[in-house]
């Protein structure tokens, strides 16, 4: 893998059928770097498999963002069988497998999880290193999401293609300018979005609080 730095994480979503969002980002991939198999795509059942997962991208230096895409609730992420894997568990694991702080970013393709309560949990309790959080704090259709996911992609990984072409230090913009800047051309296209879908980034002040860009 080379130049997106993602990684897809994603679990089964029905009994019946084979969807996936798997060909949306290769499809992306093409079109950003020319090259539909530059991502990482993992699958998971329970939290055993999603630990070892994490553990493995933990070690891959050129991972920097992670996309979770299952079901989820207000505390927990969903694996097979109507399994779970709570909010401690997953902090637990980012915790132990980003020592070194290179992921930045943990994007949750999934419903409800991504509220204010939760980020502040897995940003400033326990020691995960992350510099942001995304995703929705609504129940919210699979297409109309994947849709919405696809557009903060596209403007967050072409700002970190255009980031990897300047020099010098004083040209080079933050982790979390890159994601804010990306976060504003969206709003210019879906100016409804959080209102709609209770959709939002958060990320970590100056002042060591959690703030979100909308």
């Amino acid at each position: 893998m080379a130049e997106t730095g993602l990684a897809i994480v994603e679990c089964r979503w029905w009994s019946v059928g084979n969807d996936s969002v798997r060909p949306l980002f290769e499809t992306l991939a093409g079109i950003v770097e020319g090259n539909p198999h530059d991502i990482r795509y993992y699958m998971f059942a329970d939290r055993s498999s999603l630990n070892c997962i994490l553990g493995e991208i933990g070690n891959d230096k050129l991972v920097h963002s992670i996309y979770i895409a299952t079901h989820g609730n207000e505390t927990e992420l969903s694996g097979l069988n109507e399994t779970k894997i709570s909010r401690t568990e997953l902090r637990n694991s980012i915790r132990n497998y980003n020592s070194k702080g290179h992921i930045k970013g943990l994007y949750f393709g999934s419903c409800l999880i991504a509220n204010k309560k939760n980020a502040e949990f897995l940003l400033l309790e326990g020691g995960t290193r992350l510099s942001w959080i995304a995703g929705y704090e609504q129940s919210v259709d699979w297409i109309d999401s994947s849709a919405i996911d696809m557009i903060f992609w596209s403007k967050y990984l072409e700002e970190r293609k255009k980031h990897r072409s300047k020099k010098g230090p004083n040209s080079k913009k933050s982790e979390i300018q890159m994601v804010r800047d990306a976060a504003k051309e969206m709003k210019n296209l879906m100016p409804s979005i959080f209102t709609q879908m209770g959709f939002n980034i958060y990320f970590v002040s100056n002042n060591a609080s959690v703030d979100s860009v909308w």
